[in-house]
């Protein structure tokens, strides 16, 4: 979760199968640069090629985030910088929480996405988007969430206001 021009990103990463298969292609240049280098005594410009590939991988890798907009607009940011995509968050039927993700299903039914997340970023970003005057769905934890510590917190207010 950072904070860039008033605007608040929420990190993910794709469901788990992706993410390794992403990242180990992504480190492959750079273990093929290190082997090259090894070969020979001076740098060849396949070496800093394949690092300048790593960089570019690890920085569309990384840039992945939702941004939550006042209008009612869940902003979808994708390792694809050209297709940003915006969902109503009115459209979002409901929203269920694991211990490692979090899975919005829309409307339609039909479709659904899965994103992993951190601890402290996705309970924010479930903050956020349930406080949100435009959410009409609904959160459901699951995974047996009783005894992780935020959520008790959650469990514990609401208790005391029933």
């Amino acid at each position: 979760m950072i904070k860039i021009f008033g605007k608040i990103r929420y990190h993910w990463q794709p469901d788990l199968s992706m993410l390794i298969t992403y990242w180990s292609l992504s480190v492959i240049p750079v273990f093929i640069g290190l082997a090259l280098m090894y070969e020979s005594s001076s740098i060849p410009t396949v070496v800093l090629f394949s690092f300048f590939l790593f960089m570019a991988l690890l920085a569309v890798g990384v840039h992945r985030y939702f941004t939550i907009y006042d209008d009612g607009i869940l902003r979808i940011i994708t390792a694809n910088p050209l297709t940003p995509i915006k969902v109503p968050i009115s459209s979002i039927e409901k929203v269920e929480v694991t211990k490692n993700s979090i899975k919005l299903i829309f409307n339609d039914g039909s479709r659904s996405r899965t994103f992993c997340m951190r601890k402290w970023p996705k309970k924010y970003f479930i903050n956020a988007l349930a406080l949100n005057d435009h959410f009409k769905g609904e959160i459901e934890l699951t995974d047996n969430f009783i005894h992780v510590d935020y959520y008790q917190l959650y469990y514990a207010n609401n208790e005391k206001s029933s």
